[in-house]
């Protein structure tokens, strides 16, 4: 894993979780990982990108893509891309059950990051 790729509709939560991931007591694990964080722009993805696409993106710019909903929709959902696309060499995508929480409660954040890193 090379780094983490917030999905669009939750970059200022991803901000957050990765501000604190660089501090401590966290900073000791995002250091030992040489983690970098990218934006949609980074990895020449736009908003109006498809499940897909995002998902084909992550794997090869080996990314995991932080997201809040994955729920098979339709065809090109991230859920049916991964039921479709997905191997035992592929890279997780990581849901936050709760986002709007995570502003609110440091405990919950802290909560998330501890699932993230295990």
């Amino acid at each position: 894993m090379k780094g983490i790729l917030a999905d669009v509709n939750i970059q200022g939560h991803v901000d957050l979780l990765v501000a604190l991931m660089k501090a401590e007591p966290w900073k000791l694990f995002w250091d030992h990982m040489q983690l970098t964080y990218f934006h949609f722009g980074d990895v020449g993805l736009v908003r109006e990108s498809p499940d897909s696409l995002i998902w084909q993106t992550c794997q090869r710019e080996h990314l995991v893509l932080i997201t809040e909903n994955r729920k098979k929709g339709d065809p090109d959902s991230l859920e049916a891309t991964i039921q479709a696309c997905n191997t035992l060499a592929s890279l997780p995508v990581f849901t936050i059950a709760n986002v709007p929480r995570l502003r609110g409660s440091q405990e919950y954040a802290n909560q998330v990051i501890e699932e993230f890193i295990d």
